[in-house]
């Protein structure tokens, strides 16, 4: 009955009271050094009661960044590209460069014009595909091959893709797909030769701003890159356009268009464009195939993971579809953004890389003064709330975080071995465990205090009468 009687004292004493406060809740950024794929990185967030990072605020990034300067994932993806004009409207209007389409000898496929003359890949009637190396525009391509064989090639899965492109000897060939008109006279889709819809593609395209070159096609290009551009307005119902030959980003020849009451060019039927045309052709005294001009259209393909906030901080040249390794992204939609020294890159997303969470947790202070486990527990109780407990992945992070400049190799925390069982002292249950030995541990004799250790955050069992630093909740 002694035993019994002194055992309830102690719980009385350890547990916390109805009275005792409540932790505050904050909410943390985590920095998680294990190496994960963008995939892994998010899911691991989520089931751990966090969230992928979301970099709202260039400041914060720039702030954190100092304790975690190696390239790490946050809640930034790239998802299908919808484009817009620079007064905000949908496109719907479309007239890109090329009708036809190539593939290189990397498996890549490009827009090309319809007549340009390239080799083309033929699809054999035994069923295996052959590259033609004669130099052909794409409808002659397409009558030669189904004269000849059973057919300009068609691609529906990525062995094909790596068996057909295997074949090509120069820089493009032609395969059987080509732009046809929908129902809409304003929309096309991409068709194979026998009519069937693109259920597999592989289009060498990630880029995010447009240009317009002298013949009226558009061209998907990187906004960074510099070109002339042509600003408009309507006075009087009438399109009035100016080209500026000087050559600017696709920001600055924004900003430029504006502090001319104008903006960027917006062409939204085939008549608009048509005037474009006459008018570039009336002002430039030279044309060439590499010439562009900046127009009003862009696409922002890049979302935060649950959220429909497109506020980002990208580092100068970036997003570039090229990673940090120097090789291409591909495909386009696997890429996925990494924050560095608090400014944002695209990277592949399988690429295993640490990662950060944010997660609203309970407020922990570290207290700084060296002491027993008991008169821990007590200091704690009186000016904050109780020794922390740590109940989740998410809380061990943030105690990590915590202590990482303490001298010492360990410090306190919550957890104490009573009645042959660990307990944390706060009263949460005990179902995540961090232990030294990857075990809950069982008749610690005289080792009866759980201890944060320092160096690589597992917890470990301490003489309670050793003195050292310690993490309260706090209000």
């Amino acid at each position: 009955m002694e035993m019994f009687g002194f055992l309830s004292f102690m719980l009385l004493v350890l547990h916390t009271s109805a009275y005792t406060p409540v932790p505050g809740l904050v909410k943390e950024i985590i920095h998680v050094e294990q190496k994960k794929s963008w995939y892994d990185a998010t899911a691991y967030c989520l089931s751990n009661s966090g969230k992928p990072f979301m970099v709202l605020d260039k400041n914060v990034a720039k702030n954190f960044s100092s304790s975690a300067n190696q390239l790490s994932w946050v809640g930034l993806f790239r998802n299908y590209a919808i484009w817009y004009w620079v007064d905000k409207t949908l496109s719907t209007y479309f007239n890109w460069f090329g009708k036809c389409a190539s593939l290189n000898r990397v498996g890549f496929w490009h827009t090309k014009t319809c007549d340009d003359k390239l080799n083309y890949l033929c699809k054999r009637v035994s069923g295996d595909w052959v590259l033609v190396k004669e130099s052909k525009t794409w409808q002659e391509a397409k009558q030669h091959c189904e004269t000849d064989h059973a057919g300009l090639a068609i691609i529906s899965n990525e062995g094909d893709n790596s068996i057909i492109s295997a074949l090509v000897e120069t820089d493009f060939a032609w395969i059987g797909l080509a732009r046809v008109q929908q129902n809409s006279p304003l929309k096309e889709t991409w068709r194979w030769v026998n009519n069937e819809p693109v259920t597999y593609s592989r289009w060498f395209s990630a880029l995010f701003c447009a240009a317009i070159d002298w013949r009226g096609f558009w061209h998907d290009r990187v906004c960074f890159e510099e070109h002339p551009f042509i600003c408009f307005r309507h006075v009087d119902l009438i399109l009035e356009f100016k080209l500026v030959s000087e050559n600017k980003a696709w920001n600055e020849a924004e900003t430029h268009c504006k502090l001319l009451n104008m903006n960027l060019v917006i062409v939204k039927t085939e008549e608009e464009l048509t005037a474009l045309v006459v008018y570039i052709k009336s002002i430039h005294d030279s044309f060439m195939d590499d010439l562009y001009f900046w127009m009003g259209l862009y696409n922002n393909p890049w979302y935060w993971s649950s959220s429909s906030i497109r506020t980002q901080f990208w580092k100068s040249m970036q997003p570039d579809n090229v990673d940090s390794k120097n090789k291409i992204i591909v495909p386009v939609e696997h890429a996925c953004g990494a924050l560095k020294d608090g400014e944002l890159l695209d990277e592949t997303c399988i690429d295993p890389l640490p990662f950060f969470c944010t997660a609203t947790v309970r407020s922990m202070i570290l207290v700084s003064e060296p002491k027993s486990w008991m008169e821990a527990l007590k200091h704690c109780r009186d000016k904050n709330v109780n020794l922390a407990s740590l109940s989740s992945a998410m809380e061990q992070y943030v105690a990590e975080q915590k202590v990482e400049r303490v001298q010492t190799s360990y410090v306190w925390i919550g957890l104490n071995f009573l009645a042959g069982s660990w307990i944390w002292v706060y009263g949460d249950d005990i179902q995540y465990v961090n232990w030294v030995n990857g075990e809950n541990l069982q008749c610690p004799v005289t080792r009866r205090c759980g201890a944060l250790t320092v160096a690589n955050g597992k917890w470990e069992a301490r003489s309670c009468e050793e003195r050292m630093e310690f993490l309260c909740f706090q209000t």
